[in-house]
């Protein structure tokens, strides 16, 4: 008996406890490499053609291509038709979703800034798959109130600016159809999350989409670990 293991000492692949046999120097690179290899994980520059951003590399902005792939996962389990993005930067996830997609699927994505919409667009041109994506340019919440009522989407995928975290969750709920997936990217917010006080506005806003989470009771949730965070909701 060892009363000094805790839950949190075996939480994540790296820790001790659960990399003791392990006799590299490069865990996290061999860990990743091993993810992919029997995943069937390629590189997202060679899966796609894509243009980048000359401002954020793909590595630095984009979603982890692992976290990428499970949700793909997801979305064939669940029988995903219909996504709402928030946040498309040059549009990976976007793309990735639309792959996932059965035929007649629509992935609906809201950027923000003009610069990144634009190069998403030539991105999805160049991948063949603008038939299955809708661009939308502009404010998120003016653009959610434009959207039909009636057409409500399998899956929403909130990964806009961080301070508004919980209105997105709030305004977007509605359009979630019954057994639908909410996911809430970066939901640990590089740790500030964790913090008594976060120590900046995003970190604020995803933390008051996290408390707000924690009283959902009307919901299934789960918090994974993945990447930056990675929070899932379907209604009980």
């Amino acid at each position: 008996m060892r009363p000094d293991v805790r839950y949190w000492d075996k939480m994540l692949p790296n820790q001790p406890e659960h990399a003791n046999l392990y006799r590299g120097e490069t865990f996290e690179k061999d860990l990743f490499e091993s993810i992919c290899a029997s995943s069937g994980i390629g590189d997202p520059k060679n899966e796609f053609t894509l243009e980048e951003s000359d401002m954020f590399s793909v590595e630095e902005m984009a979603s982890n291509p692992i976290a990428m792939h499970y949700l793909q996962f997801v979305m064939r389990l669940a029988g995903v038709k219909r996504v709402l993005e928030i946040g498309a930067f040059i549009g990976f996830s976007a793309m990735s979703f639309a792959k996932a997609l059965p035929e007649g699927g629509e992935v609906v994505s809201i950027e923000k800034f003009d610069k990144f919409a634009a190069i998403a667009r030539r991105n999805f041109e160049a991948n063949g798959l603008s038939d299955r994506i809708t661009m939308h340019v502009g404010d998120a919440f003016e653009i959610i109130d434009g959207l039909p009522k009636d057409q409500l989407f399998d899956m929403v995928f909130i990964d806009g600016n961080k301070e508004r975290y919980n209105d997105y969750f709030i305004k977007t709920e509605p359009l979630l159809s019954p057994n639908g997936i909410m996911l809430v990217d970066d939901c640990f917010y590089h740790g500030d999350v964790l913090n008594t006080a976060p120590g900046d506005a995003k970190g604020e806003g995803t933390k008051a989409f996290m408390d707000n989470a924690a009283a959902s009771d009307g919901w299934y949730r789960i918090a994974l670990p993945i990447s930056n965070g990675l929070f899932m909701m379907i209604r009980k």
